[in-house]
């Protein structure tokens, strides 16, 4: 995840990953103003690209926070009320249809 300052948002991300780094970026969600934001997306290249690349965009002033490992679902405190399905960029969460039930399938998700 992303996250930008009013100074940050002006700034190519996918340009820059892309010609600096040849990293294909994959904008899975997106939330900018002229205030600043947030992006979602997954990287695809080398490892040691990837880790230039974020070191590259922090010293930019943006953000950059691995989801990964960061998605859980707590049924205690689920009501299945199925909002957090609306936002899941990917349909790893879904409501099952025979138990009306919120799901988490690890295997979509992204985070």
């Amino acid at each position: 995840m992303l996250r930008f300052n009013d100074n940050s948002i002006h700034n190519s991300v996918s340009y820059i990953l892309v010609s600096e780094f040849n990293i294909i970026p994959s904008i899975l969600q997106a939330k900018i103003n002229d205030n600043g934001g947030a992006m979602i997306l997954s990287l695809n290249g080398n490892e040691a690209d990837v880790k230039a690349a974020v070191e590259r965009l922090k010293g930019m002033g943006i953000t950059v926070r691995k989801l990964a490992n960061q998605i859980t679902r707590d049924t205690s405190k689920c009501m299945d009320c199925g909002s957090c399905t609306s936002v899941c960029p990917s349909g790893a969460l879904y409501i099952n249809r025979e138990t009306w039930e919120v799901k988490l399938s690890a295997a979509l998700c992204i985070a």
